[in-house]
């Protein structure tokens, strides 16, 4: 089986199973909480990124896995995770700008994964030897995406808006 094709199945097997988790028990259970609650929930998803730093960990991908590659997705992961840290913290002190700093989050985050995928396509990294790396993009990347998919869809529920700025310090 070609590489690719591997990787596609992988893949959507496991956003479909994020998915599914999401929809029947994750967003119900969000639906009952105040909003920066829900919210925190979802980025601290976000926050274990870091993981998507070991491809700059020496030995952990192929030699020929290009540097420039691997330093744009272990940079944005890096920056991603860091974005989730401070928005998570900003949740839980209520502050005003905590909604923002998500949007920035998962923005930046989505961004990165977008450009990332590209990039794996641009570079043909399936074809080498990514190690654990591998494991990330086929298991974490879809719950990230769903993650994502769920902040938003908790941001576009207008009634729940009120609880950030009753709950808020100036």
């Amino acid at each position: 089986m070609p590489p690719i094709v591997l990787f596609g199945a992988q893949f959507t097997l496991s956003l479909l199973a994020y998915l599914l988790l999401g929809s029947w028990y994750v967003r119900p259970r969000l639906a009952r909480m105040p909003l920066p609650d829900a919210l925190s929930a979802l980025v601290w998803v976000h926050v274990f990124r870091v993981v998507g730093g070991s491809i700059l960990a020496p030995g952990s991908v192929d030699p020929g896995v290009p540097s420039e590659f691997r330093t744009m997705v272990g940079l944005g992961d890096m920056a991603t995770s860091a974005l989730a840290f401070v928005a998570v913290v900003a949740l839980r002190l209520r502050l005003r700008a905590a909604v923002g700093l998500v949007v920035v989050c998962i923005g930046f985050g989505l961004i990165d994964t977008v450009n990332a995928v590209i990039q794996s396509i641009r570079f043909d990294v399936f074809t080498l030897p990514l190690g654990l790396n591998w494991v990330i993009v086929t298991a974490y990347v879809p719950a990230l995406l769903v993650s994502s998919l769920l902040v938003v869809l908790e941001l576009r529920s207008r009634s729940r808006w009120d609880a950030v700025s009753a709950g808020s310090p100036s």
